[in-house]
């Protein structure tokens, strides 16, 4: 329909602040907004210095970019100040424009930019209570002795520029029994972690990608790989302009306790497992399935890395804050099939470990029992050790014995095994028997294959194959060695 006349309708300037402050953004995935641009600046080099005073209180981000000039700042300091749908850089972190603003206020009431280009230093200020109070969209134009007062102004080199938040009234918390400072700090000390995940790939200086160093009040921020030392168990894929590469993560026995709590990062293995989107080599989101697939402990192990161009931000639906995206269908389709694929090679690595008990020529000493659709686990009668200790009992005693195994089956603590595996796996050690005990169990057991009227090649198979000992199997060789001598 075509209409002749229009009447503007233009929002409310201090309502609509409001919502912009309001879109969702954290404190760590503000700052990363911030750091996308001077990325995309040509920075090499990002400071970010952090000052507590109360109502004073400060965060200062400082690149050595390629800064901008008047007009360029202007431009950044514009609501939507990019067209989301043009073709840009494919070096650009950026999408809407917005990114700049938004996530500043949703932290500050007052950012300032200043930046240096060619030795000229300019400066722009929003201030959020001057927009409310006069419902104008306007900023503020720094003089040169105005820029000079700014802090950490010092700080910024022949280009580079400066984005300073005043004001944290979303920061300084002053309604908590804590006390403000210690929140604020528990904050900063969350961002450190975000940053070294969503920018690892700059701060290790992977191939393509140029080297960045960032620091918080001098401190550097040490790149998190959440891939570090996991070997490619399946080939890169290719859907058009999309990477995926899928992980296996090494098994707790296969790494050091040290390693592999790394591996876990701030959260639980469950929780870190599923895709991981790169955007330009920008995390953009991780731990999740896309919903194509539910989190378990099963599949804890299984990492995919996902690389996508910016050409795919609206197909994905990046949002502004760089923080969410959701597969185009026809992508979920080839995901699923990806899922499937790592799904069984990251069940297997457990299962392969504990599912040893239903393996034919291997006797556990407890065994799987499967009954109207139930699982249990039982002590395995069948295993030479526990027969043997049986058969020497008479009538009366071997019923007593078996009660108590029968306690012992019921009270098996499932709950809490299944909580250590999850929480902390590099803490369990069950194999703790020693050397001594090892062999005199061994010598019985080797007299009890004797006397059942073995052969000689019998006993050595049934000795490697049986629990305990099928666990030691360097022991087994040097007792079966030393029993070949005498």
């Amino acid at each position: 329909m075509e209409f002749k006349n229009f009447e503007p309708a233009l929002p409310n300037p201090k309502n609509l602040i409001h919502a912009l402050r309001d879109i969702g953004y954290s404190l760590e995935t503000a700052m990363a907004d911030i750091i996308d641009n001077s990325i995309t600046a040509n920075a090499t080099n990002i400071q970010i210095y952090v000052h507590f005073d109360m109502e004073n209180s400060y965060i200062a981000i400082i690149d050595n970019g390629s800064g901008m000039d008047v007009k360029e700042l202007q431009q950044a300091m514009s609501l939507g100040s990019f067209d989301p749908l043009d073709e840009r850089n494919k070096k650009d972190l950026g999408r809407f424009g917005l990114g700049l603003k938004t996530a500043s206020f949703s932290q500050a009431s007052i950012l300032t930019v200043a930046s240096k280009q060619y030795k000229e230093l300019i400066a722009r200020s929003w201030d959020l209570d001057h927009v409310a109070k006069t419902k104008k969209w306007e900023v503020g134009v720094f003089t040169a002795k105005q820029i000079e007062t700014l802090p950490k102004i010092e700080m910024l080199s022949e280009n580079g520029t400066l984005v300073l938040w005043e004001k944290l009234d979303r920061l300084v918390d002053t309604n908590s029994r804590r006390r403000p400072e210690d929140i604020f700090l528990d904050k900063i000390d969350a961002t450190r972690v975000h940053l070294g995940l969503v920018f690892h790939r700059f701060l290790t200086g992977e191939a393509g990608l140029k080297k960045i160093s960032i620091s918080i009040n001098g401190d550097p921020i040490a790149p998190f790989d959440p891939f570090e030392g996991a070997g490619k168990h399946f080939p890169e894929e290719k859907i058009g302009n999309i990477k995926i590469q899928a992980y296996q993560l090494p098994h707790h026995s296969k790494v050091s306790s040290e390693q592999y709590k790394r591996l876990e990062g701030k959260e639980s293995y469950v929780k870190s497992q599923g895709f991981y989107v790169y955007r330009n080599g920008r995390l953009l989101i991780h731990g999740t399935w896309f919903g194509l697939a539910k989190q378990n402990e099963s599949t804890k192990l299984a990492r995919v890395k996902i690389d996508l161009p910016n050409s795919e931000d609206f197909i994905w639906s990046i949002d502004v804050k760089k923080s969410q995206a959701t597969p185009p269908d026809a992508i979920r389709t080839e995901l699923k099939r990806t899922i499937d694929r790592i799904m069984k090679s990251s069940t297997r690595v457990y299962k392969n470990r504990g599912a040893q008990i239903s393996k034919r020529g291997y006797v556990p000493i407890w065994t799987e029992y499967h009954q109207h659709n139930k699982k249990s686990y039982r002590l395995n009668y069948e295993n030479p050790t526990i027969a043997g200790l049986l058969t020497g009992l008479d009538e009366d005693s071997r019923k007593k014995v078996r009660d108590i195994f029968s306690i012992v089956e019921s009270t098996l603590p499932i709950d809490s095994i299944y909580a250590d595996l999850s929480t902390a796996p590099e803490s369990m050690e069950q194999n703790n028997v020693t050397g001594e005990q090892l062999a005199q169990h061994a010598e019985n057991f080797w007299e009890l294959l004797s006397n059942m009227g073995n052969t000689f090649e019998e006993m050595s198979l049934r000795l490697k194959q049986t629990e305990p000992f099928s666990k030691f199997r360097d022991f087994c060789e040097t007792f079966i060695e030393n029993k070949k001598r005498h």
